[in-house]
This record gives C-alpha cells, sequence and structure tokens, in this order.
C-alpha cells in the first residue's frame, strides 16, 4: 500500500510538472521573445503561457498533504522527488521543444505544399510531386553528414543547437526570396521553381533531422519503464500543440500569406531552441547527461577506431547492433506505404481544389484533425495500454487494420477525395501515436552510438530512403502513364503487405519491457562506475 501510495504521488506531481514547464521556459526567456510570441501567435498564447503563480501554492498544498502521511515515509519520498525533479524538467522542456517545432512544421508543410503544387508559380505535372520526394534523399544524407560532423567534434547538445539555428536560418532566406521572386517582375520563373523545388527537400528532411534528436535525449533520460509512461503523454503534448497550430492555419492565412507562415516556423523554431538547449543544461548540471557514454566511449576507443570513415563507422554499427538493420527495413516499407498515400492523396487534393489558398486550408484542417485524433489516442487509451502490452506484439498487430482499409479502398469503384482522405487520416494517425511510441522504445536498451547515430541514420536518411525510391518509382510509371488513382491504390496494398512482414521480423530482436528495463539500469550502472 505504501509503495503504491508513493508511486500515485509520484506521478500526479510529476504531471503536474510537466504542465507547468511551458510557462517557466518562456518567463525565462521573455524579455527575447515573449513580446514577440504574443503577437505572432495570439491565439496559442493562452495554451503555451498557462499562469505560472499557481505552481508554487499547489507544490506547497502537496507537500503540506505528505507531512500528514505518517512517518519517514514522505521525507524518503521527498528525497527521491528532489533527486527526479531535474530529470523531470529536462524532459518538460524537451517536450516544449519537440511540441513547438512539430507545431511551426505545420506551417512550412501546409505553405510549402501549397506553392509547390500551384498552377501560378509550382510545378504543374502530376510526375513532379514524386520525382521532387524522390531527390529527399540525397538531400537528407547531406543534413546527416553535416550532423555526424557537429555530433562527433561538439556532442549532441551542441549539434541540436547548430542544425535547429541552421533550420531557422535557412527557413528564413527561403521565404524571403520566394515573396521577393513573387513579388519583383523580370525574374526568370526557372529561378523561382528552382527555389520552390530546394524549399520543398528541404522541408521533407529537416523535421526528421531535429525530433529524433529530441527524442533521443527522452529516451536516454528516460529509462524504459519510465517510457512506457510517459511516452505517449510527451506525443501527446505534441499532437495538441500541432492541432491547436494546423487549425490556426486558416485564420492566419489571409493575413500573412503562405510566405508569412512560412516565416512563423522561425519562431516557433527559435523558442524550440532555447527550450531544447536548456534541457540538455539541466542534463549537464546534474549528471544524467546522455553525451556521457560519448565521452567514456572516445577515451577507450583506439587509434584505429578514431580514423575509421563515418560510413564505415555506420556499417560497424549496424552489424554490431542487428536490431537497427530490422529498424531501417521497417522504416523503409512504412515510408514506401506513406510515399504512395501521399501522392494518391495530393493527386485528388489538386484535382478537387484548384485554388492555392484554400487547398493550403484544407490540408491544415486535415492535419489538426490527425493531431487532435493522435493526442485522444496518446492521453487516454496509450498509457494504459502500455502498462500490460508488450511492444513487440503492438508491432505485430499494428499493421492489420491498415492492411483491411488498403484492401477496402482497393475494391471501391470510385476514388474520391473523402476516400483517400481517410485512408491517409488512418495511416497518419497510427503514424504519430502508436508508432511514435513504440518506435523511440526500440532505441532505449541500445548504446549511446545506437540511439544518436543508429537513430539518425534510420530516421534521416532511412526513412527519406524509402520515401526517395518509392517516389522514383511512382514518378517513373507516372510518366510512362501507367499509374492512376486505382493503380495507386493497389500499389498501397502491396506496400501495407509488405509492411506487415517488416514489422513481424522486427518484432524477433525486441526485448521485453522487464528486459529493456534490466539492461538500461546496468547502462546506468557501468555509467556510473565510470
Amino acid at each position: 500500500a505504501g509503495e503504491s501510495l508513493d508511486l500515485a504521488v509520484h506521478d500526479m506531481l510529476v504531471a503536474e510538472q510537466m504542465s507547468s514547464i511551458a510557462s517557466l521556459a518562456l518567463h525565462q526567456h521573455k524579455s527575447i521573445l515573449l513580446s514577440t510570441a504574443v503577437a505572432a501567435l495570439p491565439s496559442a498564447a493562452s495554451f503555451i503561457l498557462p499562469p505560472s503563480a499557481q505552481r508554487v501554492s499547489k507544490q506547497k498544498l502537496r507537500a503540506s498533504q505528505l507531512d500528514n502521511i505518517d512517518g519517514e515515509k514522505p521525507k524518503m519520498l521527498s528525497k527521491q522527488l528532489e533527486k527526479l525533479t531535474p530529470r523531470v524538467r529536462s524532459i518538460g522542456y524537451m517536450a516544449i521543444a519537440m511540441a513547438l517545432h512539430f507545431g511551426g512544421y505545420e506551417f512550412f508543410r501546409n505553405s510549402c505544399l501549397a506553392i509547390f503544387t500551384s498552377s501560378e508559380t509550382g510545378f504543374s505535372s502530376a510526375a513532379a510531386f514524386p520525382l521532387a520526394n524522390a531527390l529527399v534523399s540525397p538531400f537528407s544524407l547531406l543534413l546527416l553528414w553535416g550532423y555526424g560532423r557537429e555530433l562527433d567534434s561538439k556532442g549532441p547538445r551542441v549539434a541540436l543547437r547548430h542544425t535547429t539555428l541552421f533550420s531557422i536560418v535557412f527557413i528564413a532566406i527561403a521565404a524571403a526570396s520566394l515573396n521577393l521572386c513573387h513579388s519583383m517582375t523580370g525574374i526568370n520563373p526557372i529561378v523561382g521553381k528552382a527555389l520552390i523545388g530546394i524549399t520543398f527537400l528541404f522541408q521533407n528532411s529537416y523535421q526528421y533531422l531535429l525530433y529524433t534528436q529530441h527524442w533521443s535525449f527522452a529516451g536516454s533520460v528516460l529509462t524504459p519503464e519510465e517510457g512506457a509512461r510517459w511516452f505517449a503523454s510527451l506525443g501527446g503534448f505534441s499532437s495538441i500543440v500541432c492541432s491547436i497550430m494546423g487549425s490556426m492555419v486558416p485564420v492566419l492565412l489571409p493575413r500573412t500569406g503562405l510566405y508569412g507562415m512560412m516565416a512563423l516556423t522561425c519562431l516557433t523554431l527559435a523558442v524550440c531552441l532555447i527550450c531544447s538547449d536548456r534541457a540538455y543544461a539541466l542534463a549537464e548540471e546534474h549528471h544524467f547527461d546522455p553525451a556521457q557514454q560519448m565521452k567514456s566511449k572516445s577515451k577507450t576507443a583506439s587509434k584505429d577506431e578514431h580514423k575509421k570513415h563515418r560510413i564505415q563507422k555506420a556499417i560497424d554499427l549496424f552489424r554490431r547492433v542487428p536490431t537497427l538493420g530490422a529498424l531501417f527495413c521497417e522504416v523503409l516499407s512504412w515510408q514506401s506505404l506513406n510515399t504512395i498515400l501521399g501522392v494518391a492523396f495530393v493527386s485528388a487534393l489538386k484535382a478537387t481544389i484548384s485554388d492555392d489558398v484554400a487547398r493550403s486550408a484544407y490540408t491544415g484542417r486535415f492535419y489538426s484533425y490527425v493531431n487532435g485524433a493522435s493526442a485522444i489516442l496518446q492521453f487516454l487509451v496509450l498509457p494504459s495500454f502500455m502498462k500490460f502490452a508488450e511492444p513487440k506484439w503492438i508491432w505485430r498487430t499494428m499493421p492489420i487494420i491498415p492492411l483491411a482499409v488498403c484492401f477496402f479502398q482497393m475494391m471501391q469503384p470510385e476514388k474520391s477525395l473523402a476516400l483517400l482522405a481517410a485512408v491517409m487520416f488512418l495511416a497518419k494517425v497510427i503514424d504519430y501515436s502508436i508508432r511514435a511510441v513504440i518506435y523511440v522504445m526500440v532505441y532505449q536498451p541500445l548504446d549511446f552510438e545506437s540511439r544518436y547515430v543508429g537513430k539518425e541514420i534510420i530516421g534521416v536518411f532511412g526513412s527519406r530512403f524509402g520515401k526517395s525510391g518509392m517516389s522514383l518509382i511512382v514518378s517513373a510509371l507516372t510518366a510512362l502513364g501507367w499509374t492512376n488513382l486505382p493503380g495507386l491504390c493497389r500499389l498501397s496494398f502491396g506496400a501495407v503487405a509488405v509492411w506487415q512482414a517488416s514489422t513481424i521480423w522486427l518484432s524477433g530482436f525486441l526485448l521485453s519491457q522487464k528486459e529493456a528495463q534490466a539492461v538500461a539500469e546496468e547502462q546506468r550502472r557501468k555509467e556510473k562506475s565510470q
């Protein structure tokens, strides 16, 4: 009974601290960003800036209640909570950083998609969208190479700081350049299309580059047992912010325009940068920095290991950790399925809604519904479900519903926008809620190199390679006139069957939650001893 009481009070206080981190983050940096944030995002300010004055009084109330519970238990519990507080705060800061990154991405994605598919300034060919997706993979390699250099020389904190800063600068320059090309006459249309293409490639790459680093931190700081309890809530918080941001797109578009929406992403990334850096600062200050494993490994590494090329290091890593290879194949098959569904959805959307602003507003509402549904699952269903469900069985059963839905879609004679949007909605909800949680849990029992290097290779290159490869195939078939909406529906059914096979193979490498917790505890004991 005492342990149950401790756990209940612990969860209650942790949840309370998580909900108040957002206001604390912005209060600490209000001289830099608060006035700008409130001016640009008035409807989101009340969500991002809840009253922080209640935090102190609530903590005092909890403390007074704990003092009445009997003897030494409250004192011991208070000491435990005092030790956990920096970790909880750091996870809260990183959760805000991740949520704002995803929220700003809603602005950037909807604007880029509308500009790219515009009949006036974008690409009108049906093969252009899958062809552009095919070029995402080599572009992602450039970002991955830059990240690898920063990680090796400066560590994960500086790597995240620099990649976020680079994203802010790139998006700001892209928005200003596109606005200039659109407003000025006499500029060659090829220049404008080239800028649109490069911006589209970056939009499809930077999201994975940043959010995999956010999740790597969370997966390194939390144990597998804590991850099973809190990952769904962290993802749910991101989904709520994304849903709010997505619902704001139709409201803000008439005031800001497409290029102004892109520029607003820089604002959210600026706050994201502050919060993520604060999370790492707490980790370094209180000695749970994930980079400790990297430092200890660099001391024991031989000269030959230091001289190895990054490609050879990646090959050796995947040979040493076969789970990464299985996860790489799962990501390839999943992104292939997503690409087919995305091409079909965009084709139907462009054919049904010709106006660029209306099309961007439609996608904004669509993704706000996706994130709202994901938040419901992540807050109300997954936390309880993950307490008794083993991840390996979730991986095995997750593709069953998409398999049935894709078969139903394939058998329908009319491929309407509503039907294709419904299938896309299901795929995105599964990706944002269930798959996002169990995907991070795979990395928790693995070492630092697997969590930070292997995860970036899979998240940035693997996901983009799957999207690029399938996009190249679809683009070639579209150019030859062999692929229409019915053909894409048949192709999606084959892709989801391949995904089912890859999840079954991956599940064979996964540990149970108890085994993963034991491995994580052993790793932490080794870190402390070093």
